[in-house]
This record gives structure tokens, sequence and C-alpha cells, in this order.
């Protein structure tokens, strides 16, 4: 996680973005991202896959940095995430899609770009399986339990979309049977915010023993959702207790190492959370009772994660580093009473004026930033070293306006 010594060393560099860019800016940097694959790296051993989660932030020039840094392939979501991912180089065999409630279409489209396709429902199934006699296909199984930071995100249990539940799962192989369908993988993610083994464990268990009755299976994927680092007190996740699990079981089920079945892991958050920061800067403070109330120039349509999920966003006041803190509610300048970036939270002496870094902005920030209230993007910054580079611009209200497709 970034802290206040980061920002002293890159002082300078920061202040000229400010200048040249502006803000509210995401600001990215290489250095962490190189860092956070080489941690996986050296965790897992080489019969792991690492696929990236593109949905995490799908800005393309973090998207090649990591494919440059050595991870083996991208899941991705949506016929769009497959063009991103064949744009930034990626081949047919290194894509997953694990669509959600897909339609035909999607299906189709999967299909056709010789992807390979992840399907998480018995009816999708059935339906790929009368379209697509004789092809290859992989399942997500929901194990009937998850794990995750907070309930919105956890992705496993009676109470999960996601998945083929694990008691329908002869029905599941029944219909690759009788369609002469070509199982070459099992796929599972328990959610996101995994800081232990606890429920990781008997997940792999789980999956481990059904690839090992399973013939020609080529992978197991076992999800991402190693958890990041969002407050300075937070230690990070130890990946080598996950690794040791991995192993265990491994050698546990005897024709996994027969057949050299891959392991995939699937991260997103954990590449690209604490790669970035985002800048903003406060506009107006506000004195009501005993409560100070600092307000900015960005909001839930930049970062979104505290009004979904009451999340915490760590905050450095880049203009008062070092000054006294003070407790304060942050709020963004959204027009809806939703739009609170921190509750409760301490930030240094802040004043009208001062620009604030809110902290492990890199993943599901800026790829689930909104045009609402017609507030543009934020601009998009990449560190590389002493110098910078724009990744994304700022767009004024022509091209904004021009990107929607309105027929007026």
């Amino acid at each position: 996680m970034l802290i206040i010594d980061y920002f002293v060393k890159n002082q300078k560099l920061i202040s000229n973005i400010i200048t040249e860019v502006g803000t509210p800016v995401f600001i990215t940097d290489k250095s962490i991202l190189n860092k956070k694959v080489k941690n996986i790296r050296k965790a897992f051993d080489n019969n792991c896959l690492l696929y990236y989660a593109l949905k995490a932030n799908f800005n393309p020039m973090i998207i090649r940095l990591l494919k440059d840094a050595g991870i083996d392939g991208v899941e991705t979501i949506s016929p769009f995430e497959i063009d991103l991912a064949k744009k930034c180089g990626f081949k047919g065999n290194q894509i997953l899609f694990t669509g959600n409630n897909c339609d035909n279409y999607e299906l189709d489209y999967a299909n056709k770009h010789n992807v390979v396709v992840n399907i998480g429902s018995i009816s999708e199934l059935q339906c790929y399986a009368e379209k697509y006699n004789g092809s290859e296909v992989s399942i997500r199984i929901n194990p009937g339990f998850g794990d995750g930071e907070f309930k919105q995100i956890i992705t496993g249990g009676e109470d999960s979309k996601f998945g083929i539940y694990h008691s329908q799962m002869e029905e599941a192989l029944n219909i690759i049977k009788f369609n002469n369908l070509k199982l070459i993988g099992l796929h599972c993610h328990l959610g996101s915010g995994l800081y232990n083994t606890m429920n990781f464990a008997p997940m792999v268990d789980f999956m481990f023993k059904l690839g090992n009755q399973i013939e020609n299976l080529r992978f197991i994927d076992l999800g991402g959702g190693f958890g990041v680092r969002y407050k300075p007190s937070d230690e990070e996740v130890d990946l080598s207790e996950f690794a040791l699990v991995v192993d265990n079981y491994y050698k546990k089920y005897q024709n996994l190492q027969k057949n050299n079945i891959k392991i995939i892991f699937e991260p997103g958050k954990y590449l690209v959370a604490e790669s970035t920061f985002l800048l903003t800067k406060i506009t107006n403070i506000r004195l009501q009772g005993n409560k100070k109330i600092v307000c900015v120039n960005t909001g839930f349509n930049h970062i979104i994660r505290p009004a979904l999920y009451s999340s915490y966003h760590h905050v450095i006041n880049l203009s008062n580093m070092g000054d006294l803190e003070e407790e304060v509610q942050l709020v963004g300048n959204i027009c809806e009473s939703t739009d609170i970036i921190n509750n409760n939270t301490q930030v240094a002496k802040p004043e009208e004026g001062n620009v604030l870094a809110i902290l492990t902005a890199g993943a599901y920030c800026s790829s689930m930033s909104s045009l609402y209230n017609l507030r543009p993007y934020a601009s998009e910054v990449l560190i590389d070293d002493t110098n910078f580079k724009i990744t994304r611009r700022r767009m004024d209200f022509e091209d904004t306006f021009n990107s929607m497709g309105f027929n007026y």
C-alpha cells in the first residue's frame, strides 16, 4: 500500500501531473503492477497459470503492461471484453470467457472467436450443447459456500447467482456426455477479498476431487479474490499460505499430476488495486453541528465502491502531509445522498484547494465509472519511474456526447 514516503518522493512528479492534467485523475505506478505479478509468480509454481480479470480495470495500457510482465491470459465476461483482449494481443486460447446469464448472442460470439467458453448455469449449458455439439467447454461451479470482505462480493453459496450449483453437477455432466461436449476445464470463484484459507482450502479440495475423476481435463480455475490493503494497518495477504493449500491437495489427487492438469488463478483486484490512487481537489468545507464535511471534485461516478459496499479507501492530504489529522466526512460532487466517499475518516488539516489522494483505487473504480450527472470520466495517467504518460484524456462535452450514440 502506498504511504506518505511515496508521495514525498514523487511530490514534484505528481505536481507536474496536476499542472498538466488537472483533477480528478487516476494515477497508476508501473513498478507496483510489475511487483504484484512477481509476487504471484514467486508464490505459485510453474504449473499455475495467471489470468487477469479484465473487469477490474480495462485501461488498455494497464492490460498491455501486465501482459509484458508475464501474465498468461485474461478472464473476460462480455463480447466487448473479448474484443479488448484481442486488441491487446491475446489469442483465443489465452482468453477465458466467463459470461454471466448469457443470451444466445454472447455464447455464439464466444464460440465464433475461439475463446475458452466457461458456462455457469444448466440452462446456458443445455443451449450451448445443442448448438455446438462436440465442442470444448468449461463449467463454473458453485460449491455451496463463498467468501469475501463484503456480502455483496461473495460469489458462492445459496444466495449467489453465479455458477452451476454443486447439487446439479450430475445433471451438468449428463448434458456434456449426451451432447459429446469435451469438458476441458472446471472453474470456481468464491468471492473478492480473501485474506486467509479458511474457505479457500475446502473449495480447492472440492474442485480437485472432482477434477481427479474427469478424463481429458486440461485445467482447474480457482478464481481470484486475493485480498489487498485498504488501510495502513492492513497486512499484505500471505500468498504462500494459499500456495501451500494448492500444493498439498494437488499431491493428494494423483490423477491431476498424472494428467498434468494446469491450475489457473484469475486475480484482478490483487494485481491492480494498490497500484493506483485517485487525485481529487477539495472544493469546499462545511461545518454542520459537530461534523466537518469535506467536499471534493469527484464522486461515485469515479469511485463507486464506498456507495455500493460501504468500503473504506484511505485518504492522504498531499497539500498538508504531516499536519495533525482531523475527523471529517468526505463527500463527492454527485447529486445523491449516498455519494459519501468516507464517513468519519482522518484527514490532515483539510483546506479548500488542497489535493487529496484516495488510495487503493486501481480496481473496480475506473472500470465502474459512469457519466451520471453528465460529469466526465476522470483522466488516467501512468507513472514510469520519473516520467508520466496520459493513458486516458479527459473528454469535453462534444467528445462525451458523440460517444453516447444518441440520435437526435
